[in-house]
């Protein structure tokens, strides 16, 4: 018999027992009892052949014939000399000693029905990969790449996951991405297995974590979603993930916000809205389609250590609608804090009740256009004389169209006076009537956008203003044509990254969420935006802007700004996308599981995991974009279920006061027998007097809210 001994350079060495000066050592069950499952047991042994022998990367068990819950992606245990080997389950396959298919067929030839049972069964052997995602020895200070040795298999235990996962090594704060279920039982204390209601086993769960600064920098940064549209819940997902990036930094004293682009109808337009409908409520989510949460949700929640709260510093931004936008005479401006534009803005997001405070409008002079022209004129126009005259328009400080006007009534008198002359100022007639023409199709091109006028935001935020801690800003976008989405996008990116760069972001910490992503850096393409775009992804996490990035085929976005995403993820992929070569580091049986992946469940790559891991995710904490439209955006001439004059003044002051606002019921007490839009122009006038006061603190919303109430109803009654 041989005993182990370790010398000072960390090798081992077998000697007899007699001249053993230590004890024998204990088996490594025990010394890595806290990363097995013991009490479930082995569920299998290593194998290796002459063919396939255990590597320091993979090996092979075999399925013990109990171990029925064993399947791919689950987390597992082996042991080579010293060391537990902690992996991850792929491709299964089934051997027996059939040399061939005919031998099956004449065995049972003479059988009458196919399912008979024969009378001497052939053996049989269940065979799984395991890729190995972390190797832990007994010293801290050995780092162990050797392959499994023949033995006992056991399920992982969630401090096995972790381990694996490189918790331990994590520099930044842990982010929880999913939850991954493994295929052993949960137990209580006593050791008996969790039964649900069913009295099926419940499996046993652990947090997949991120690294924060592998995620947000500086380390690495950094994510990308890729799956079918409507099937993958990349946009669920990434919103989960940024609640859990809110929740998580707050944690940590750091400051954190988010800019996101609304892309399809009113997807991210309800985002301060909760996933579980408040009291009253409750018949008006389930009327529009908003499933109530299970406990495992809430459960889920609690595991991975945050609360299913919506966002509550939240504002959208839209521009108009083409034709609507305000005007004002000649050269003056227009002034967008004097009114109320919630039914002319193009967002589905458009009562009062819902709309003031929450969004705000985007409406530009000529002057931010001047800044692009290769955004807003065609390639082909854009010629040196053209980008000439734009320059000399520019440098003469023009900022609206009706000053633009004005400067070619002026021209067009210069050559009045002078018909001979060819030019205005080196500029040929030429040249300058067909930039008349062009600019004179600006407010249809760009109509909601572009405003004839000047125009001042007088105390109204803007959509490229720096941010506040825990604020979400949604940039909608979704009910726009396309020359002013790509005009949007680029231009509040490209300001956010100034901002990034002068170092005026106002928090620590930006999180920039672009879906459709091969369509604004598509691979191989060319513009401002995907320069933009790839120089965040090279240099963003020194500068605190994270890109989160979403798109349905990965293979088509810009391989630069994949290349620099430390955490990559994946729903379900069509076969024509993952015949790509930017899936061949995936296994074959990984691929043909995203081939079928259900809702929910996605597979995560990160820079601190060996292999990619499954797992899945709980709802969003806030309502289904659609539901949200039905329940607090109905359509005209529908009530909302459960609404009362007082929620409009109760949002405002939640909004304002945070938790010392009053609780709801005092607000509906006294909004109680108010007219609904006397109750929704109280809110707008506290809205206007609280943006206007000039950081007096001393304003109290809800004194003002009273005192407009009882003048209200004394209103009435006189």
């Amino acid at each position: 018999m041989l005993t182990t001994i370790t010398d000072t350079n960390g090798r081992y060495d077998g000697l007899p027992d007699a001249e053993a000066a230590a004890p024998e050592p204990a088996p490594l069950t025990e010394h890595f009892a806290a990363l097995i499952d013991t009490r479930t047991g082995p569920i299998g042994r290593v194998v290796g052949s002459e063919r396939e022998p255990a590597g320091a990367h993979a090996f092979c068990i075999w399925a013990a014939d109990g171990a029925r819950s064993l399947d791919v992606g689950h987390i597992v245990v082996a042991f080579s000399e010293e060391a537990a080997v902690v992996g991850v389950v792929d491709e299964p396959r089934r051997f027996s000693d059939l040399k061939s298919f005919l031998d099956d067929y004449f065995d049972r030839h003479g059988e009458e029905a196919l399912e008979a049972q024969l009378a001497t069964l052939r053996p049989e052997i269940l065979v799984f990969t395991v890729n190995v995602l972390a190797t832990k020895h007994l010293r801290d200070d050995v780092d162990s790449h050797r392959p499994a040795v023949s033995g006992a298999v056991y399920f992982a235990t969630p401090a096995a996951i972790d381990y694996a996962l490189g918790r331990d090594d994590f520099s930044g704060p842990a982010i929880p991405a999913l939850m991954h279920t493994n295929g052993n039982a949960q137990r209580d204390e006593a050791g008996e297995e969790l039964r649900d209601d069913l009295g099926n086993v419940r499996f046993q769960r652990a947090p997949i974590w991120l690294d924060g600064d592998y995620l947000l920098g500086p380390e690495a940064g950094h994510a990308n979603w890729t799956g079918q549209s409507g099937l993958a819940t990349k946009t669920s997902h990434a919103l989960f993930l940024t609640s859990a990036v809110f929740q998580k930094l707050r944690g940590e004293g750091q400051k954190v916000a988010a800019l996101m682009f609304n892309v399809k109808g009113p997807d991210l337009l309800w985002l301060d809205k909760p996933a579980q409908p408040e009291e009253g409520l409750e018949e008006a989510y389930l009327a529009a389609g908003a499933k109530p949460w299970r406990e495992a949700d809430l459960a889920a929640y609690a595991a991975l250590g945050v609360e299913p709260r919506p966002f509550a510093n939240f504002r959208i931004f839209a521009p108009f609608k083409p034709g609507q936008a305000p005007e004002a005479k000649g050269g003056q401006a227009v002034h967008l804090d004097q009114g109320r534009h919630a039914a002319a803005l193009n967002t589905l997001r458009a009562l009062p009740r819902e709309a003031d405070g929450v969004v705000y409008p985007i409406l530009w002079p000529l002057e931010p256009l001047l800044w692009a022209p290769h955004k807003v004129f065609d390639r082909g126009d854009l010629d040196d004389k053209l980008s000439g005259l734009v320059y000399e328009i520019r440098t003469r400080g023009i900022a609206s169209l009706h000053q633009l006007d004005a400067l070619f009534a002026e021209i067009d008198d210069h050559f009045a006076q002078e018909p001979a002359p060819n030019d205005w100022h080196s500029h040929h007639k030429f040249t300058i009537q067909k930039a008349r023409n062009r600019f004179q199709g600006l407010p249809e091109k760009f109509g909601g956008l572009l405003s004839r006028s000047l125009v001042d935001y007088g105390a109204l935020p803007q959509v490229d203003d720096a941010f506040s801690d825990q604020e979400l800003r949604v940039v909608d976008i979704a009910g726009c044509n396309t020359e002013v989405q790509e005009l949007l996008v680029s231009s509040v990116i490209t300001k956010l990254w100034r901002r990034a760069e002068q170092e005026k972001l106002g928090v620590d910490k930006v999180v920039v969420f672009v879906d459709e992503l091969n369509k604004y850096a598509p691979g191989g393409g060319q513009g401002g935006l995907r320069d933009t775009l790839v120089d965040i992804a090279a240099r963003g996490r020194h500068l605190n802007v994270v890109l989160f990035g979403a798109q349905q085929f990965r293979s088509k976005v810009d391989d630069e700004i994949l290349g620099n995403c430390g955490t990559a993820l994946y729903g379900r992929v069509g076969d024509e996308e993952i015949t790509n070569a930017a899936y061949r580091s995936l296994s074959e049986t990984v691929k043909a599981e995203l081939l079928g992946l259900p809702k929910g469940r996605l597979l995560v790559r990160h820079a601190h995991f060996r292999s990619p891991l499954f797992g899945a995710f709980p709802y969003p904490p806030t309502i289904p974009g659609m539901a949200g439209q039905r329940v607090f955006n109905p359509e005209a001439g529908t009530a909302r279920p459960g609404a009362h004059p007082g929620d409009a003044l109760f949002k405002l002051l939640q909004r304002h006061l945070g938790d010392r606002a009053p609780a709801k019921h005092a607000v509906r007490t006294a909004a109680e027998g108010l007219d609904p839009k006397d109750a929704e122009q109280i809110a707008f006038q506290i809205e206007r007097a609280l943006r206007a006061r000039d950081g007096n603190g001393r304003t109290d919303p809800w004194a003002m809210a009273q005192d407009a109430i009882r003048r209200a109803k004394a209103r009435v009654r006189g």
